[in-house]
Formats: structure tokens, C-alpha cells, sequence
């Protein structure tokens, strides 16, 4: 009895480990992509700034496979988002827009490094209050913030538009996505919406690899109507429900 009970709590704490390790996987992925990124390597940036995204995808999806989703993972997981998906981009913005811009240019463009940490602030608490997984926090993912400049670095912005147009369209949705995350607009989950989940993580996959151009413009046409869409239909739901339950 003690012997399989020894083997179950070593098969448990590997099922917890498992997911984890994708998780923290995110800090090594985000850290190499500042490096990289400040040696001017923009593409390999962006490319780990993906892979970084491929596992946000898959830790979740393997904690609910292997039922060992948790408040801690959860909180985990903010954290290496942050860097990932903050830091990251941040890094990658700055190396990518026209130099000699300014403080007011670096604060605009530092705006995600406040907003981000005050959306993962806000949403930790409602995390901590909840015993089990929260499905919608407020305010819009950070990870739409990160694929800004990565899809700028895979569609070769900076050829297609030029040093000054790129600055001022890049800091104008820096601006604009940061301000979203700290709004309490409820955006949705990809995996709330059946059948999604498979095709980004493919997608994520293989964009830095193959198909980059193409693949980037469908990341960044289908991220800004979610971004402008989602609301609306995270609005109506409720409505749904409320009807299917009153019937």
C-alpha cells in the first residue's frame, strides 16, 4: 500500500511538473528574445517571442488534460507573461521604431511596462479568490500587445513603410492596446471558442518557419477585429444564457 501510494504521488507531482515547465519555458524564451532583440537580431526576437506563445497555448490546454490546473499555475503563469509578452515587446519596439524620438517617444512606448503590470496585479486578485480556473479577466491579454511587433519584424515593415509612418503607426497602437489592457472589458479566451485553439497553435507553430509574410497578415488582420469584435460577443452571451436559462 505504501509503495503505490509513493508511486501515485510521484505520477501526481510529475502530471503538476509537466505544464509548469511550459510555463517557466516562457522566461528563457522572453529573456533571449530582449537579447536578441538588442543586437539588432529582430527576426530571431520575434520568432522566440512566438514560441513563447505556443506554450501559453499548450500549458493550459496540458493542466486541464492532466486535471492539475491550479490557482498557483494560474499566477505562474502571469508572471512569465509578463516577461514574455511585456518585456519581451518592449525590447523589440524600442529596437524597431526610428531612434532619436524622445522621452515623450520612450514613455509612450514604456506605457505597456505600467499597464501590463497593473492588469496582472488586478487579475491575480480575482485569480486568488477563485478556487477554480477563471475562464475571462478583464482587460485585453498582453499577448496581443507582443504580436504587434512581431508581425512589424515577419511582414518586414520597416522596408514596406519606413523609419517615421512605422514610428507613428507602431506607438499609436502601442498606445492603444495598452490602455485596453487595464480597461474592465471583458475579452474572452481563444479556447472559449470551439475549434480556434488548434489552428492558432498550428499557426503560431509554423509562421516563423514557413509562410512567414502571409501567416503574419493573418495573425495581425484576425488579432485587431478580435480585439474590436470580441467585446461584442462576450456582451451577448450572457444574454443567451440568461434566455436558455429563463426557458
Amino acid at each position: 500500500m505504501i509503495e503505490k501510494a509513493t508511486r501515485h504521488g510521484w505520477r501526481y507531482r510529475l502530471r503538476v511538473i509537466a505544464p509548469q515547465v511550459l510555463t517557466g519555458s516562457r522566461v528563457v524564451f522572453g529573456a533571449a528574445a530582449v537579447v536578441t532583440a538588442s543586437d539588432g537580431r529582430l527576426y530571431t526576437a520575434a520568432a522566440l517571442i512566438t514560441l513563447g506563445a505556443v506554450t501559453d497555448v499548450l500549458d493550459g490546454l496540458v493542466a486541464r488534460r492532466l486535471g492539475v490546473a491550479s490557482a498557483f499555475g494560474a499566477l505562474f503563469d502571469t508572471f512569465t507573461d509578463y516577461f514574455c509578452f511585456v518585456v519581451a515587446p518592449w525590447a523589440l519596439t524600442r529596437a524597431l521604431v526610428a531612434a532619436g524620438g524622445g522621452l515623450m517617444q520612450e514613455a509612450l512606448l514604456g506605457l505597456p511596462l505600467l499597464t501590463g503590470a497593473l492588469r496582472y496585479a488586478r487579475n491575480s486578485l480575482l485569480i486568488v479568490a477563485r478556487d477554480d480556473e477563471v475562464r475571462e479577466l478583464p482587460g485585453l491579454a498582453t499577448v496581443f500587445y507582443a504580436f504587434l511587433p512581431v508581425a512589424v519584424v515577419f511582414l518586414d515593415a520597416p522596408a514596406l513603410v519606413g523609419g517615421p509612418g512605422l514610428t507613428a503607426s507602431l506607438t499609436f497602437l502601442v498606445v492603444a492596446f495598452s490602455l485596453l489592457m487595464v480597461t474592465s472589458v471583458r475579452y474572452p479566451k481563444l479556447s472559449n471558442f470551439r475549434g480556434v485553439s488548434a489552428p492558432v497553435l498550428v499557426l503560431l507553430i509554423v509562421m516563423p518557419f514557413a509562410g512567414t509574410r502571409i501567416l503574419a497578415g493573418v495573425m495581425f488582420v484576425a488579432g485587431l477585429l478580435y480585439v474590436g469584435l470580441a467585446p461584442l460577443l462576450a456582451r451577448r452571451r450572457p444574454e443567451r444564457d440568461e434566455v436558455s436559462t429563463t426557458a
